[in-house]
């Protein structure tokens, strides 16, 4: 395999099941927030869930115009691990 080939199948892996992942946690977390902010919880899911949409397509975009997979991979896991962190931190 070429290494355009493994760079290319690097950044989709790091779009799609990445950026999955990163706007999973960070909505997941938001949905906490909320709840504790006083929003009911049905709200909370609903209102992060479409937000999640918007997170997820502005991920996917941003991830094939970042100049480096490293800043790409980098965003991805410190971001998912910073918002799993926070979220065991809560109540």
């Amino acid at each position: 395999m070429h290494a355009s080939a493994l760079h290319v199948t690097a950044r989709v892996l790091g779009a799609l099941p990445g950026g999955y992942l990163l706007t999973a946690c960070s909505m997941g977390l938001l949905s906490r927030l909320l709840v504790l902010a006083g929003l009911p919880r049905s709200e909370a899911v609903v209102a992060t869930a479409m937000l999640g949409f918007g997170v997820y397509l502005g991920l996917l975009l941003w991830a094939f115009s970042v100049r480096r997979l490293r800043r790409l991979w980098a965003t991805v896991l410190l971001g998912s691990a910073a918002c799993l962190a926070l979220l065991a931190c809560l109540p």
